[in-house]
């Protein structure tokens, strides 16, 4: 990226130009240029002919942005910025002083912060500081920074506020549209008391503003009272066609896209592209230094070298060139040449020029009846950053402003339901009905994604969205549950947007801020690790950047309603099958950052809340193809009295991370297979441990997630919990071994194997589904229970297999709601196979987090077929088990909670007051 960012105007710089008391103005694009005074145009012609001093200076048609250093006294000198270069020219000399790097002038290389480093839209010196340093103005987006050329930052504020920290109060003044995002900022000739007073340019419009006072004129050039401004050439007062966006283009049976990344707002100064043979995908390409921009009267070359391939194709080298038009004249096409200069390789062809988005999505979306699609949001009706300009936002427009295009496909289908069922969609049920009612659907990647608007989440009454669709070509769903978001009014709201916009997200491939270190290959975190993220991919309620800065409160207060800055590089400039649906899979080749090198998930060496432990419980030795489960006990120390701790702490909430080392010695994270999102409200659910409530728990299966199965393999596995505790600070469990034995015989190798397919891994994971894509896997199980009904690890085959006959399977087709009804006799006949078998030995069968919830999930079934008694008998036979089991006093406590809450929810759906 450029220090200074290119500008679609019909000048790349604009220079004053004094005369002894004559106030001028140069304005330069490549070796041409027009100069002016108050009064009248001077002239249009070569840079050379209007400034004669120029004629030594060699990078004079290579300037994208300069600024007049001269002092009373001193020889008319400047700084022009090509690229990350600077050149400082002399005119009276016609000398060029200096020239290099930017970061090798004065102490701009180690003074300057990270977000004045490249793409900065205007300088202007300002006086000189104490000791007669030189002093910069930098302005960037909506801010301005001060820059002492010795003592560092001096202020950096918005524009409104002004440069300086007094004598600036006309800045506060200015137009909506000249707040941010400034071509060219120079010196006007001063007011008569003195006060500056300078031009400001935005496109073809233009301010005068009087630095105390407030804007003297705005508008067109023709507008400002300048007869020298008005007297401009119209090809100088005329906006300019853009060159960002898609360009596309075919040679024999190749097909290139390159999207330029070149102008306006947040620009990053990137060119990519993908390259396409006959229709499918072979390469996709990135520039990943800074470009070189040479422009021209009636266009401009832009060229990079060391480009990034995906699949190392032999071109390191890119040309560009794009015409460089007035709107209003006729598109014309650019050139484009890969090649390698130590070859003789080239790919040359001609683009023609799509639109302003770099990448375009056709959106096909189902509504359940009785919701309402998410409208628009205008950001004036709640908190925003100081200085922020709100707007009116569709989902649309906020992917718009990232560079992609969301295009409907059609018109919303609206889904009835006669059923009378729960309406509450599991991940296996929403993929089904993708699969069933998704028009646009292949099994592919393509351009092309299904949003559904359901009811509530299976699980969870809380969550507002999911990206379900992590099997096979995914990334291709997404559902948002609209009466989550009612029940914590946020319907209307910027939470709902929010919701559609964080999961669109996912579904190009974006982590959560927390998270991204946790990618494949990791992805850098932001501010806060990740948590002080402003972007749609954070939550609101865990966004904390540091200090008394944390919580939803501050986030709306913080947040411009957009996507962090390698997000943006992500979603731009992303190699194509790192971000189009159906591509990669999720989290593997996500956000992307040029700049930062990421470090991958590490566990602290200590915990760092001594108010709070951490414990990993469970089964120690496991089966060959045996699930693996693990218990998660958050307790309070009593070194810090009560602790408000997160409800949810096991690996699918947002706040535990289990890390697995095989024996191989290989370590990952476990990443489930699918991961609801319950952070689009403003709170996140807590309780508080106290002396008389100590301990929360959560029961995980570990055995297959998003990276496939993590016990594959016989030997020792050593896994560690991490949580992060509402302050920031991580606890850190001890590391438990876990043993998974080597087959003993035939039997062990056949139904171990017949347990560890992918589809049988997400089976178990779901507890059985009906969707159309795991029938393998439901063949494979019922393979088990046929063929080794007597083996102990059956029982998990039933436990998945009864799970699943219990409860009812709602999918979509001929536009409604179309619902598999339970099995009871099935579900209470597996169900209850697989606990008796497993009640014989701690040993065998289900291990005893599993059998705890498989006795809760029977006396469900009961209930469901309405025999209460059976279902209180077999919470009863829960308690007494693991009574008789002799656990200890504190777990048997626990097992006795877990059972009233299911009795108390039998007894609520039966109609039944609860006992008092």
């Amino acid at each position: 990226m450029g220090f200074i960012r290119y500008k679609a105007a019909a000048y790349s710089w604009v220079l004053a130009t004094p005369a002894g008391s004559e106030w001028r103005l140069l304005f330069g694009r490549g070796t041409g240029g027009a100069l002016i005074n108050e009064q009248q145009r001077i002239g249009s012609d070569y840079l050379t002919a209007l400034a004669p001093q120029l004629v030594n200076f060699l990078g004079r048609g290579l300037g994208l942005g300069a600024v007049l250093l001269s002092r009373p006294g001193e020889n008319r000198q400047s700084l022009f910025f090509s690229g990350d270069r600077y050149y400082w020219y002399d005119w009276d000399q016609r000398a060029t002083l200096s020239e290099g790097p930017w970061t090798t002038l004065a102490n701009w290389g180690t003074a300057l912060p990270a977000g004045y480093r490249s793409q900065n839209d205007a300088l202007l010196q300002a006086p000189d500081g104490a000791g007669g340093s030189r002093q910069t103005y930098f302005f960037k987006g909506g801010r301005v920074l001060t820059l002492n050329w010795s003592t560092g930052v001096v202020r950096e504020a918005l524009i409104t506020e002004g440069p300086d920290a007094s004598g600036c109060e006309g800045w506060a003044r200015l137009p909506e549209d000249f707040r941010s995002g400034l071509d060219h900022v120079a010196p006007y000739k001063p007011a008569a008391d003195g006060t500056r007073q300078s031009l400001l340019i935005k496109g073809t419009q233009g301010v005068l503003l009087n630095w105390r006072t407030g804007v003297l004129a705005s508008g067109a050039f023709g507008q400002l009272g300048v007869p020298g401004l008005a007297a401009l050439a119209d090809h100088h007062r005329e906006p300019i066609r853009p060159v960002t966006g898609r360009w596309t283009g075919t040679v024999g049976n190749q097909r290139v896209e390159v999207r330029v990344d070149l102008e306006g707002e947040r620009t990053l100064g990137v060119i990519s592209g993908d390259l396409f043979t006959g229709g499918t995908w072979t390469d996709s390409f990135r520039t990943t230094a800074d470009l070189s921009i040479v422009p021209g009267h009636s266009d401009f070359l832009v060229s990079a070298t060391g480009l990034s391939w995906a699949n190392n194709s032999p071109w390191t080298q890119l040309t560009l060139l794009l015409p460089h038009v007035v709107v209003n004249s006729p598109a014309r096409t650019a050139h484009v040449a890969l090649s390698a200069p130590a070859t003789s390789t080239m790919l040359q062809l001609t683009c023609s020029y799509v639109g302003p988005a770099l990448r375009s999505v056709e959106m096909e979306t189902d509504a359940m009846a009785g919701t309402q699609v998410f409208q628009s949001y205008d950001t004036s009706r709640g908190s925003v950053p100081r200085g922020y300009r709100n707007r009116v936002l569709t989902i649309a427009s906020a992917f718009a402003e990232a560079g992609i295009e969301l295009k409907n496909a059609g018109q919303v289908n609206v889904v009835a339901d006669t059923t009378g069922a729960d309406l509450k969609w599991s991940e296996a049920e929403l993929h089904a009905a993708m699969e069933a009612n998704f028009s646009l659907h292949q099994d592919t990647e393509q351009w092309k994604i299904w949003t559904f608007l359901a009811t509530y989440h299976v699980l969870d009454p809380r969550v507002g969205g999911v990206m379900f669709d992590s099997i096979g070509r995914g990334r291709q769903g997404m559902a948002v549950f609209y009466n989550s978001l009612r029940d914590a009014e946020s319907i209307g709201n910027a939470f709902e947007l929010f919701a559609y916009v964080h999961e669109l997200g996912h579904v190009f491939n974006l982590h959560h801020s927390w998270e991204k270190n946790l990618s494949t290959p990791p992805a850098p975190l932001g501010p806060g690790n990740g948590f002080g993220d402003l972007s749609w991919m954070n939550y609101p309620a865990l966004y904390n950047y540091g200090g008394d800065r944390a919580g939803a409160q501050y986030f709306w207060q913080d947040f411009p309603y957009s996507f962090s800055d390698n997000e943006l590089r992500h979603l731009r400039h992303g190699f194509h099958r790192h971000i189009v649906p159906g591509g990669d899979s999720f989290l593997t080749n996500t956000a992307l950052d040029l700049s930062v090198t990421a470090q991958t998930f590490t566990l602290p060496g200590a915990g760092e809340d001594p108010g709070l432990s951490l414990s990993l419980g469970g089964k120690q030795f496991f089966g060959y193809g045996e699930p693996v489960m693990a218990e998660l006990r958050l307790s309070r120390t009593g070194i810090r009295g009560d602790v408000e701790v997160a409800a949810a702490i096991g690996p699918k909430g947002e706040r535990t991370k289990v890390v697995i080392t095989d024996p191989y010695g290989r370590t990952r994270v476990f990443r489930p297979i699918a991961r609801t999102c319950s952070g689009h409200g403003d709170a996140e659910a807590t309780v508080t441990l106290t002396e008389a409530n100590p301990a929360v728990y959560e029961t995980a299966y570990l055995g297959y997630g998003a990276d496939g199965l993590y016990f594959a393999e016989p030997g020792a596995y050593q896994v560690t919990a991490v949580h992060t505790g509402l302050d920031g600070a991580r606890t850190v469990s001890s590391t438990r071994t876990i043993r998974v034995r080597t087959p003993l015989d035939r039997a062990d190798q056949e139904v171990g194997e017949l347990l560890t397919g992918d589809g049988q891994g997400t089976l178990l994971a779901f507890l059985g589904s009906d969707a159309p894509h795991l029938t393998s896997g439901n063949d494979a199980l019922q393979e088990v229970i046929e063929r080794h009904g007597e083996h102990p690890l059956t029982a998990y085959a039933r436990l998945a297999r009864g799970a699943n006959a219990g409860r009812h399977f709602q999918t979509i087709g001929d536009g409604r709601v179309q619902v598999r009804q339970p099995d009871i006799t099935e579900s209470v006949t597996q169900l209850t196979e697989a606990i008796t078998t497993s009640r014989t030995d701690q040993e065998t069968g289900l291990d005893n987090l599993t059998l705890n919830a498989a006795f809760r999930r029977l006396a469900t079934v009961h209930a469901k077929a309405g025999d209460l008694e059976r279902a209180e008998a077999t919470l009863d036979t829960l308690t007494t088990h693991f009574q008789e089991q002799g656990v200890p006093a504190a777990v048997q406590r626990h097992i006795q909670e877990q059972a009233d809450t299911t009795r108390a929810a039998i007894r609520e759906t039966a109609g039944e007051q609860p006992e008092s």
